[in-house]
């Protein structure tokens, strides 16, 4: 038996394959309307490395918040061209602040420690910053908010429990009640966010907020 990782279903998989689909637009739903609850400057970046489809529907994800929330919060993307570069990370995050940008939500692997480094070094005012698969508090902590936590420990028993029952293959998508989590508390913002943050994940959970798997590129 295989368990693969991905972003969609693999077509006519063969019987002995599980997909794990990762649907990382389903965090950053919650990770837009956090950005916009705490925005000071009423604009918001969304900064990641290779314009990929499923970074194009992180970017969707987050403006389809803002519409549900009946926001005008000004949402700026940009790609820097490589998830593992600090350097041009750092370069778009700085091109992002200084159009007076103060919540940046990073879509990198090592490129984060570009953004980390960006924020701690603007001075004209605090910005705030989201990462993406693991705690990553201790680099930026005075400009730190949370984290999108992937936790494959669910997924896997469910699958390995799904093949001891017999289905030897299947399609696995994660969600906030499936191996993904918003780390907790949130860090630098005012603790009545959180509360507002966690009535929105449990509408995601409950089905009440469907977030619209949208991989078209965007300009």
């Amino acid at each position: 038996y295989f368990i693969a990782e991905g972003d969609d279903p693999i077509e006519n998989a063969p019987p002995n394959v599980w997909m794990i689909d990762r649907n990382f637009h389903v965090g950053f739903y919650a990770i837009g309307a956090l950005a916009a609850k705490v925005t000071q400057t009423g604009k918001i970046g969304y900064v990641a490395g290779l314009s990929l489809p499923f970074s194009y529907a992180e970017a969707h994800a987050i403006q389809q918040a803002l519409e549900d929330l009946e926001s005008d919060v000004e949402f700026k993307y940009v790609w820097a061209g490589d998830f593992n570069d600090p350097t041009k990370a750092r370069q778009v995050s700085d091109a992002m602040m200084a159009e007076g940008v103060d919540v940046l939500m990073g879509s990198f692997n090592l490129g984060m420690f570009g953004v980390f480094e960006a924020v701690k070094a603007h001075t004209d005012s605090k910005v705030l910053v989201t990462a993406k698969y693991a705690d990553k508090s201790t680099y930026a902590p005075e400009h730190y908010i949370t984290a999108l936590l992937y936790d494959f420990e669910k997924p896997l028993t469910d699958i390995v429990t799904a093949i001891q029952n017999g289905e030897s293959g299947g399609y696995y998508p994660l969600g906030f009640d499936t191996g993904v989590a918003l780390q907790m508390p949130l860090r630098n913002v005012d603790p009545s966010v959180q509360a507002e943050i966690e009535e929105i994940v449990e509408k995601m959970i409950s089905g009440e907020i469907q977030v619209v798997k949208d991989t078209s590129p965007l300009e």
